[in-house]
């Protein structure tokens, strides 16, 4: 019965668990593809089919692009190290998950998707919206958490958040690929939609999006 249970959880998409904080279920240990397949079989498209992502998936996603991944291999810190690297003390790059559903805001410490509001709003965040996506990523840098040997040169800080977090967005890209998804970066953004719609801290600037589904 606990075995049943728990196979409905995972496969249940956001259409199910909408106008809610969801916590999410452990990112998976192993996807059954290797990296360079996942590289090879990468699919990049504008044009989805209308399905859903199961929640057990969008784990995993999240999880490749700013989650937690225990002691870090290379220095040995005892504090947990994230999927990419930061310069600096802090997390300063975010991600938002977006729907046809309702936003959430993805909190790696918990491992959990924070509630912001039901509806769509991805056209309000973007003019490069495509609807029959399931999901669209919006990564943001907080500026709050600028490392303090940058706070001076506000310019290197925003061109290095723009490749931290495409570090983040090709870890995306490849995990979908590993789930047979496809993705597109994008970098048309209505800073202030996302602003209002996303309730961004006083800070906070979006970066660019990236929008996820499935093509047949």
């Amino acid at each position: 019965m606990k075995k049943k249970l728990l196979a409905i959880l995972l496969s249940l998409s956001l259409s199910a668990l909408f106008a809610q904080d969801i916590r999410l279920p452990p990112p998976a240990g192993n996807s059954g593809t290797d990296l360079l397949s996942a590289i090879q079989n990468r699919r990049i498209s504008k044009s989805f089919v209308k399905k859903d992502i199961p929640v057990a998936d969008l784990s995993t996603i999240l999880w490749s692009a700013l989650g937690l991944r225990g002691i870090d291999a290379v220095s040995s810190a005892t504090k947990a190290g994230r999927s990419i690297s930061f310069s600096g003390e802090n997390a300063y790059i975010n991600a938002y998950l977006l729907s046809d559903k309702g936003s959430w805001k993805y909190l790696a410490d918990t491992n959990t998707l924070q509630f912001i509001k039901s509806g769509d709003a991805r056209s309000s965040v973007s003019p490069a919206t495509i609807p029959a996506a399931a999901a669209m990523i919006v990564f943001t840098v907080d500026n709050a958490l600028t490392p303090s040997f940058l706070k001076t040169n506000p310019a290197l800080f925003l061109q290095m958040s723009h490749a931290t977090a495409g570090f983040a967005a090709q870890n995306i890209g490849l995990t979908a690929s590993a789930l047979k998804l496809a993705s597109v970066v994008q970098y048309n953004v209505k800073a202030q939609g996302a602003i209002e719609n996303l309730k961004l801290a006083k800070d906070e600037v979006p970066l660019f999006i990236q929008q996820l589904g499935y093509t047949e």
